[in-house]
């Protein structure tokens, strides 16, 4: 019985620590290409940063139905919403 217990606590532990919210289990992949397409809906942007494993520095854009997408950093409306401050950009 006590190990029974013990068991049942133990697996409700590891659920624990494994559910999170949807914005956390966002996982970004690594961009091969981008472009300079203008995205509405933007839930998050991330910056790439050139790296060993990924080559390409380019911004993450995440849109509220979680679909993402490869923008240039030259992207004169990503340029524009960045330097107002009305977005915000963390490397990832």
């Amino acid at each position: 019985m006590c190990r029974t217990v013990w068991m049942w606590l133990l697996i409700l532990a590891v659920l624990s620590l494994f559910s999170e919210s949807e914005d956390e289990c966002l996982i970004i992949s690594c961009c091969t290409k981008s472009s300079n397409a203008k995205m509405t809906n933007i839930k998050a942007c991330y910056e790439q940063k050139p790296r060993t494993d990924c080559h390409l520095h380019t911004f993450v854009i995440v849109t509220q139905d979680n679909k993402q997408y490869c923008v240039k950093p030259k992207a004169q409306w990503l340029k524009r919403l960045i330097n107002e401050g009305n977005l915000k950009c963390p490397p990832i």
